[in-house]
């Protein structure tokens, strides 16, 4: 319980009888009070952008830790009762060693962005634990003057500001001497702003401090919370110019918050002839601020009537982008349609000719002949790509469903094509293990497309080894699935994420097969996802062989 009756005033009390107002120097509330409020206010903010991150942590304790100091102080000069004033005395080398050691981790942990050694985190608990330990002995306060209200501060003051003075050498050390590998110069501005406004912080407060303990004039310690101003303002600047703590802080909510609390403050001056002399050195960053705005908001406007003019262009280029684009559709699809009938005639006389039809050929014929059938069957498979790329983009592509069984037709697929794997010393390997009946509501010919598409892709980056198609279901999921898994070039992460895009082909694929488009995945994607099914790719690398999973839902 605090002794009421030992007081340090002989006018009327006010408030509850233990505060007397009339004692407290002119600019008291005027220094602490709007600077309590900046930093709690900018704290919070800081502290609600990054509510999880550990430099918010560390910058809102900090605000809170000298917010608690400068109202400990304010008690201290407006509280009667002597037992009031002689705990606020002890208290403060707690507070100021807290701040000490606050500023010095957050500035670590932001410049360098990790948390502090463990040895760090011992000697800091160490010194806390000291204060504490005598921070109601001699050693902190050496004596009262109960006449004065005034303590006598001991050697434990001068401890705490040895610690200021090792923590201010060692945050320009953070600051100037830090480089890290991906720093930018963005990076490093943002760093000097923080660090720079932390250790100019931590001298003035400290330098002033220091100054009234050894003068006992204590009245300049009104103005060292100026430096926790500094601090703040620097931060502010980063937050805005910088995105530091990654947030986003607009300059007229800044400045309009600036405003107020230099307007706000002066309601808690009560000398007269004071608020003229404040009233005339405020109209100066008042106008300023006033300045400031200003043109704050008036780049706003510009920015947001300049977005307003993009967005206009934009949408007009985009609607001449969907005209140009559905003109190069039509222009693909009757090319194609043009070049189909002459490449089949080509195709079919061709066989004709090898045939027999128009008399006998030579032997040396032949093989001209069998390229001339292999070329036109390349072009007609090309066009027959291009026709569905435009008929899906246009979205013409029409479905045919019925029930079929999928493995039936992959296994006829598998058939047809391992003549072909065959004559390039491929094994391909059918194999399945469906438990259901393995039907499927699709279209036949775009499944048979798509399966197809796949073995016949495995058989052209293969250079040696096998082919499996495997088919297996899954009557929990209700699906169905075709595996072509085979042993050829494999890919990359970074080409199994591409690898189904329009023209896009694997970075090794031209070593092996020079003839494709990147045209075929794309469009068994799109055909399979139409069908309310897939298609993945999986490799364990390059020269490690891929596997191709198409799946579709079971009828």
């Amino acid at each position: 319980m605090f002794d009421l009756t030992n007081t340090c005033s002989d006018t009327s009390l006010d408030l509850w009888g233990i505060f007397d107002f009339t004692i407290a120097p002119p600019l008291l509330f005027y220094s602490y009070v709007p600077i309590i409020l900046i930093s709690l206010i900018l704290a919070f903010f800081v502290l609600s952008g990054e509510r999880y991150s550990l430099v918010s942590k560390l910058f809102f304790l900090i605000c809170l830790s000298f917010s608690l100091l400068l109202l400990n102080e304010i008690i201290q000069w407006i509280a009667a009762p002597v037992s009031i004033v002689m705990l606020g005395w002890m208290l403060i080398s707690l507070f100021r060693l807290i701040i000490a050691i606050l500023t010095v981790y957050f500035v670590f942990v932001y410049i360098k962005g990790k948390d502090i050694d463990f040895w760090m985190k011992i000697l800091f608990s160490a010194l806390y634990i000291i204060t504490l330990l005598f921070i109601s002995t001699d050693l902190n306060i050496i004596y009262f003057d109960i006449e004065n209200c005034e303590g006598a501060p001991g050697v434990l003051w001068d401890f705490i500001n040895l610690i200021a003075t090792l923590s201010s050498v060692y945050l320009v050390y953070l600051t100037f001497a830090h480089k890290g590998i991906q720093e930018n110069s963005q990076d490093r501005k943002r760093n000097y702003l923080v660090g720079v406004g932390a250790t100019g912080f931590i001298i003035f407060f400290f330098l002033t401090s220091a100054y009234g303990d050894l003068t006992e004039i204590y009245d300049v310690a009104i103005i060292g919370p100026i430096g926790m101003l500094a601090f703040m303002v620097s931060i502010t600047f980063a937050i805005v110019k910088y995105r530091a703590f990654n947030i986003k802080l607009a300059p007229p909510v800044v400045l309009v918050l600036c405003l107020w609390i230099l307007v706000f403050s002066l309601l808690f001056i009560n000398d007269p002839t004071i608020i003229h002399y404040i009233e005339g050195g405020t109209l100066i960053p008042l106008g300023f601020i006033g300045i400031s705005l200003i043109k704050s908001i008036r780049r706003e406007i510009n920015s947001k009537e300049e977005a307003q003019r993009l967005s206009s262009d934009l949408q007009k280029a985009n609607v001449r982008l969907q005209e140009l684009d559905k003109a190069k559709s039509e222009f693909v699809s009757i090319a194609s349609h043009q070049l189909r009938s002459p490449i089949t005639a080509i195709s079919g006389y061709a066989s004709l000719i090898r045939e027999g039809t128009y008399g006998e050929i030579t032997a040396k014929l032949r093989e001209p002949l069998d390229r001339i059938e292999q070329s036109a069957r390349m072009m007609a498979s090309l066009i027959e790509d291009y026709l569905n790329v435009s008929r899906i983009e246009s979205g013409n592509m029409k479905y045919n469903y019925s029930s079929f069984s999928l493995h039936t037709e992959a296994n006829h697929i598998s058939d047809d094509l391992r003549p072909n794997a065959l004559k390039l010393g491929l094994v391909l390997l059918y194999k399945q293990s469906v438990a259901g009946s393995g039907l499927v509501s699709a279209d036949i010919g775009k499944t048979q497309q798509v399966i197809h598409n796949l073995v016949n892709n495995s058989i052209k980056y293969t250079p040696k080894g096998a082919i499996t198609v495997y088919v297996h279901d899954d009557l929990s999921k209700k699906r169905i699935y075709v595996d072509i898994i085979d042993t050829g070039i494999g890919m990359s992460a970074e080409t199994i994420n591409s690898i189904f895009g329009k023209f896009s082909r694997g970075s090794k694929a031209n070593s092996v097969n020079v003839t494709g488009t990147g045209l075929g995945l794309y469009v068994a994607l799109k055909m399979a996802l139409a069908m309310g099914g897939n298609i993945t790719a999986h490799s364990e690398g390059e020269d490690k062989g891929s596997t191709f999973t198409f799946e579709l839902p079971l009828g």
